[in-house]
């Protein structure tokens, strides 16, 4: 029996609005690793975008602009974006594939679509929380149009599943569940000029619950007095600056913003990684932090237990005293804290890129045979 050979078009927004990112970085990884059988095309004229750089071979587009800001930047990338609008647009009108996957919720596509799509959903933090990017009534009812509409609907997590199903009503039989892939690295610990330290990666958003993380550290340093916390992200802003001082841990704290090998180094030298978060769609820093044999301590929310599983300890993360066990559980206790580190080596072998791209054929598959 022959296999159905399909052609999927993806569409040019992630690729518009990322220079990095986890969404640009997931279209890319599934991309790469799609079976024989599925052949693609997205629709992206120029990109500054940094996944599709690092991926030339396989995507083949490049950026026009230098790398350095001048004056008119801004209006010469607004004015790219629209030509990688007009192109999409154009790629949808001429009706050469079987199937379109969209790389984000701008609904431009409904009036002009003649074929089925699908769509990822990463998470349903616009409703569930004060994002402010979807504070706009209009970005989130854009949100919902797009997976309502949708022939079949991505979700990253049993857990974003199941908002789809009790926010936005979606059927269950309409959604697959395929958990995002990683790629290894061949990571190695470089001398740590740091001390001790608990590891946070990320942004500092509201639901991402820094200022709890901030009490629970307060509490550790005025126990353990050589310990400090390294944040990954943007510098601290005046509010942050603000919650450091008010509890009076401003130079116990460091705020970085690095690249992957020296994120790599961090992970691999702290005490323990703290992701003290109320939500999110998979947790793609848990898996990271398990390629680097750094002991992770997590929310019991959300997706979490379903990608950590036996591999890291749980805390409530509203409660700075659950929070604080937890961390000190790892940082001693050295038999257990190589015993959970071991686990989430184990756990990140679930996980693969290859067979993230092959439950995504499958999904694929559903719709058009």
């Amino acid at each position: 029996m022959s296999r159905r050979f399909m052609k999927i078009l993806f569409d040019h927004q992630m690729f518009s609005i990322q220079k990095y990112g986890g969404i640009s970085r997931y279209f890319c990884e599934i991309i790469k690793h799609l079976p024989p059988e599925v052949s693609f095309k997205l629709s992206v004229l120029f990109s500054q975008n940094h996944h599709l750089k690092e991926n030339y071979e396989v995507f083949k587009k490049i950026n026009l602009l230098p790398e350095k800001n001048f004056k008119g930047k801004y209006f010469i990338q607004k004015k790219i974006n629209w030509l990688n609008g007009a192109y999409s647009q154009y790629c949808i009108k001429k009706n050469h594939f079987d199937l379109f996957h969209p790389t984000f919720y701008d609904n431009y596509f409904l009036k002009i679509l003649k074929k089925p799509y699908i769509i990822t959903v990463h998470d349903l933090i616009a409703f569930k929380f004060d994002d402010p990017f979807y504070n706009r009534f209009q970005r989130k009812l854009q949100m919902e149009n797009a997976i309502k509409k949708a022939n079949r609907v991505i979700a990253i997590s049993e857990n974003t599943k199941n908002d789809l199903i009790d926010i936005l009503h979606i059927h269950p039989d309409k959604i697959d569940v395929v958990h995002h892939g990683f790629i290894k690295t061949n990571s190695y610990k470089e001398n740590n000029h740091l001390g001790k330290y608990i590891l946070f990666v990320g942004q500092r958003s509201h639901h991402k619950n820094f200022k709890t993380l901030v009490k629970t550290a307060s509490m550790l340093f005025n126990k353990e007095k050589d310990i400090t916390l390294v944040c990954v992200g943007k510098p601290f802003d005046e509010e942050e600056t603000n919650l450091l001082s008010q509890f009076k841990i401003a130079n116990k704290v460091i705020v970085m913003n690095v690249d992957d090998s020296t994120l790599n180094n961090l992970y691999a030298n702290a005490l323990a990684f703290v992701y003290p978060s109320l939500y999110e769609g998979f947790g793609m820093p848990i898996l990271e932090a398990f390629a680097n044999h750094c002991p992770v301590c997590l929310s019991n929310t959300s997706c979490f237990p379903e990608v950590a599983a036996n591999a890291a300890v749980y805390f409530d993360p509203n409660s700075p005293d659950s929070i604080l066990s937890a961390i000190e559980k790892i940082i001693f206790d050295k038999k257990f804290a190589n015993e959970i580190t071991m686990a989430g080596a184990q756990r990140l072998s679930n996980f693969s890129w290859q067979k993230a791209a092959s439950q995504t054929a499958l999904a694929y598959k559903k719709i058009i045979e």
